[in-house]
């Protein structure tokens, strides 16, 4: 477990604003603020698809001092500091992010960058939680508002990550204050999300809980949480691809989200993470989707260190036993219309080759609840994946 301040479950749930409506939602944040100026960070698709924008501007009015479409898949740190500029440059005094993980996850760390004043991806290498100082955040004055259109989880972490321009790696960032001060849930604007997108950034929580569950000594009551998790997002996303529009189910897997996430910080997650975001950066590939093809991978592997909580897993997906657990995993992202094997999506063998080498020295990776200490063990998971 980290030492970093992180909301409890009650503190997070007084964060959380259940509203169809965002623009009558954030009205009501900002409702006591008379000076309140309000950049919107939102995902181009979602800027150019959505009425998001316009009604928040009928509603708000001169309180939006700007829309922004910066942020971009894994969050290069170039993007960051154009966002970050645009925060000081309009002297936002709350930044509302709309989007998926990228963009909530980069509009994070563009706080950290307008903030602490840093003007160089150097000075911003320095704050991640890898270094010896950490992220450490003594004045935070910006307001941040989130309101996910997938199941990513971004919105509910002390954590975010973004891809450095110094090592091409994905780094990652820690400290209680990146958790956003109020997240709006609504089923309603996740309709414009893409069917694949959705669903696969629900297995990315699928991925949060199951790894959550299987860290060596976890705390019952986070285990329990993430049980819940996995249990409305397995029953929610089961639904929307049964019936996209049905919002109950997409507001049971919204909350299955927040369950899903409360060992994150708190715990390091597993094999699947780690050689997750090594594939992400070096393959290219989504974070959801490499949560599709590693993750029932990384279960069979992990089975003789984690066979207790994979039969608690086993049971939510329907199943009877730890050795089914893996495989009802893999089964059901296929019901989804999802690839759930390595050979489905295109990745080179120089790729491959890397983040084999890679592995054996990401901190992620080598926090794996059974022990992964040569290639040969890293290439067992990914032959299990194909």
């Amino acid at each position: 477990m980290t030492d970093t301040p992180f909301p409890d479950l009650a503190e997070m749930k007084n964060r959380l604003i259940v509203e169809q409506d965002v623009s009558r939602a954030v009205s009501d944040i900002v409702v006591n603020t008379a000076d309140a100026r309000i950049l919107v960070s939102i995902s181009r698709s979602l800027n150019m698809s959505s009425e998001v924008v316009s009604e928040l501007r009928n509603s708000l009015g001169e309180k939006i001092v700007a829309v922004t479409s910066l942020l971009s898949e894994h969050s290069p740190y170039e993007n960051i500091f154009e966002l970050a500029a645009e925060i000081t440059r309009h002297n936002a005094t709350h930044i509302l992010s709309i989007g998926g993980g990228s963009v909530i996850d980069g509009t994070k760390i563009a706080l950290i960058v307008a903030t602490k004043e840093i003007t160089s991806p150097e000075e911003l290498d320095a704050n991640t939680y890898a270094t010896k100082e950490g992220t450490v955040i003594e004045n935070w004055p910006l307001r941040h508002i989130a309101v996910p259109t997938t199941l990513s989880g971004a919105e509910f972490t002390p954590l975010a990550g973004a891809t450095s321009s110094i090592t091409g790696r994905k780094e990652g960032f820690l400290n209680h204050h990146l958790v956003p001060d109020h997240i709006i849930l609504s089923s309603t604007l996740s309709l414009q999300t893409p069917e694949r997108l959705w669903l696969s950034s629900g297995v990315r929580s699928i991925d949060h809980a199951i790894e959550t569950i299987c860290a060596p000594a976890v705390d019952a009551d986070i285990a329990d949480a993430c049980a819940e998790g996995l249990k409305l997002l397995h029953s929610g996303m089961s639904g929307s691809r049964r019936d996209g529009q049905n919002l109950d189910d997409r507001a049971e897997s919204q909350m299955g989200v927040y369950y899903a996430t409360a060992g994150l910080s708190r715990y390091r997650m597993g094999a699947s993470h780690g050689l997750g975001y090594l594939l992400g950066v070096i393959g290219h590939v989504p974070h959801g989707l490499t949560s599709c093809v590693l993750l029932p991978a990384v279960m069979d592997y992990n089975l003789p260190a984690t066979e207790g909580p994979q039969s608690r897993i086993a049971r939510i997906l329907g199943v009877e036993t730890a050795q089914q657990a893996g495989p009802a995993l893999r089964e059901f992202i296929g019901f989804l219309g999802l690839p759930n094997r390595l050979s489905e999506i295109d990745v080179s063998a120089a790729a491959l080759t890397e983040i084999k080498e890679a592995a054996l020295t990401h901190p992620v990776v080598q926090s794996n609840a059974r022990a992964i200490t040569t290639t040969a063990e890293v290439s067992r998971i990914l032959a299990l994946a194909n």
